[in-house]
């Protein structure tokens, strides 16, 4: 088989990234930290399960002489070891997706920068907004909130005559970089975190609003939307307006912004636009949420239908019925049980439809899309936090034959003995199953097995393979596309596309981004972008001073002392891949 490099894919479209000298130098350093964090951590899992390993694998020789029948017994153990490692080691919710990344990562300097952007469209929710059009740029690694790599003015050759007298003064900005990444590190590994992982997806929005006008939405530390659109002018089309408009990402973290101003610094990366993903995947997006957002106006109309009904049905009370009815009420939501009187049954019912129609809205929202369909709900276990937790462990291991909201509608029947009689609400519902079950299905069945079947050849790439390079470009843009798609299906709209459609008060955890973010905040991404600058101003004087091309400091950053954890088989490759001609190092240096 003939494995294509990058250059030989047909990509018609591309999109310009801001590519500066600083973003070039940085960039270099922050990948070799998350190797050696991701290295770290993939030993700690190993030995984690090496016991469960030998464990399994004594298990299964007692299978073997026990059973005539026990030939599927060993892949279920594979599958469940595989199942602890991916939950330990990676945050993409493809399966096994690791692997590619990882080895995207051990490309070296090919792992640099965003490789390849995908151009998604949804219709627009905001007032005035026609389109909204999604753009994922995608890198190798997930970087998180950090600092830059950074040492002491010995390290860069600074000598000046005055340093002895600036000593006690400036002594801690030499290692609060360092010290601060420690502290990241450590509350990372004591919470689980997945700040340092292969693979990540990084989103910009761009609306299209009436009479021309296109803004932007950028995205915050790990992947939150500001929700302030940044006006970018007016355009004819889209294509006019990625002619107009420059990409960015900030060093480190990868959080993309959008920019009417122009650079001289600047790199065309592929885009695979949505056209293309519609033809190719066969996956319309766009379509499936026009049909969703009628529904949520459907749902919507009803609710204020029910307001107003419950709201004129206490309006019709006798002062002192009302005055019972509020008692009736507090006593009902302070003592767990209690029923309000038979007389107050209609108002009862006619809250349990709106407060049914509001779970079925938000839920819409909140929950993956493909569980909109016929699904499996073990995968998403959050989602099913309305079920009962004596039924919940049962009932997740089945699957599913409806979709997440008639499986909600069943529940809340059941729970509150309650008989749903919306007939208009539930067909609409059923159609919009119907509509993803196309859509899903197909996917799974076609490109998603395909995918999976090319995963398993990237495991069996040994990287003594001549070929490993360009079989792994060949595998990034025969994958990225799918698991970015697979992405879109495994995610809440209110995480991907639509923050907003949720209140501001169920997003806690952009609220905190926010702040680290606030321009007023000397202590969040302001503290870290002036730490990158003064890295990049010593870096800059390092490479000038000793006369270093870009990939001689790529070399360089390799083989400083302070990775650890990245194995020896590891730098080597990507030593060799990077410079076959396998020349010494300019320079060497101790770090102090």
């Amino acid at each position: 088989m003939c494995y294509p490099l990058k250059n030989d894919f047909d990509f018609d479209s591309k999109v310009a990234v801001i590519h500066d000298p600083k973003r070039k130098i940085l960039e270099i350093p922050s990948l070799m930290r998350v190797l050696n964090n991701y290295y770290f951590k993939k030993t700690d899992v190993q030995e984690n399960l090496k016991p469960l390993l030998i464990k399994r694998f004594k298990e299964g020789l007692e299978t073997v002489q026990k059973r005539d029948d026990w030939l599927f017994t060993v892949p279920t153990a594979i599958e469940t070891l595989s199942e602890d490692f991916s939950s330990k080691s990676d945050s993409f919710r493809f399966p096994d997706s690791i692997v590619l990344f990882e080895s995207w990562m051990n490309l070296g300097i090919d792992a640099l920068y965003p490789y390849m952007a995908i151009h998604f469209k949804f219709p627009g929710l905001l007032k005035g907004e026609k389109t909204r059009n999604l753009f994922q740029f995608i890198y190798s690694t997930s970087r998180g909130f950090g600092f830059p790599i950074y040492f002491a003015p010995e390290f860069y050759g600074y000598k000046p005559p005055y340093k002895k007298f600036l000593d006690y003064l400036f002594e801690w900005s030499y290692s609060v970089c360092h010290k601060a990444n420690q502290a990241i590190f450590l509350v990372d590994k004591k919470i689980n975190s997945k700040r340092h992982h292969p693979g990540e997806f990084e989103s910009v929005i761009l609306s299209e609003y009436q009479n021309n006008v296109y803004k932007g939405i950028n995205t915050l530390l790990h992947g939150y939307f500001t929700d302030e659109p940044t006006r970018l002018g007016k355009f004819s089309s889209l294509q006019e307006v990625l002619k107009n408009i420059t990409f960015e990402y900030s060093v480190g973290d990868h959080a993309m912004s959008v920019s009417p101003k122009r650079s001289r610094y600047k790199k065309h990366i592929p885009l695979l636009t949505y056209d293309e993903i519609v033809e190719k995947y066969d996956v319309d997006f766009f379509s499936y949420l026009k049909m969703l957002m009628e529904v949520n106006d459907l749902l919507t109309e009803k609710i204020h239908f029910y307001k107003r009904k419950r709201k004129n049905l206490i309006k019709d009370l006798s002062l002192l019925e009302k005055i019972d009815f509020r008692f009736q009420q507090s006593k009902k939501i302070s003592i767990p049980g209690q029923e309000l009187p038979e007389k107050y049954s209609e108002i009862e019912k006619i809250h349990r439809y709106k407060h049914l129609l509001e779970k079925i809205r938000y839920l819409l929202w909140t929950t993956p899309l493909f569980s909109h369909t016929i699904h499996s709900p073990l995968r998403i276990r959050e989602s099913y936090k309305f079920l009962d937790p004596k039924e919940k462990s049962d009932y997740l291991e089945l699957e599913s034959s409806d979709s997440i909201l008639l499986i909600f509608i069943s529940y809340y029947e059941k729970n509150y003995d309650f008989k749903f009689e919306e007939a208009e609400v539930v067909k609409a519902i059923k159609k919009l199953q119907d509509k993803m079950a196309k859509m899903w299905l197909y996917f799974k069945e076609r490109q998603f097995k395909y995918a999976t079947r090319k995963l398993k050849e990237v495991t069996q790439l040994s990287i003594s393979d001549p070929e490993y390079n360009s079989k792994i470009k060949y595998y990034l843009f025969e994958l990225i596309p799918i698991i970015s798609i697979y992405e879109i299906f495994n995610r809440p709209l209110s995480e991907s596309i639509y923050p907003e459609s949720i209140p501001q008060t169920k997003r806690l955890g952009q609220y905190l981004v926010r702040f680290l973010a606030s321009r007023y905040n000397i202590l969040g991404v302001n503290l870290v972008n002036l730490f990158n600058r003064l890295a990049f101003k010593n870096w800059a004087y390092f490479i000038k001073r000793n006369e270093l091309t870009l990939s001689n400091f790529f070399r360089f950053i390799l083989k400083l002392p302070i990775w650890k954890h990245i194995p020896k088989n590891i730098k080597d490759f990507i030593l060799k891949q990077n410079f076959p001609e396998k020349k010494e190092p300019i320079i060497t240096k101790k770090i102090q």
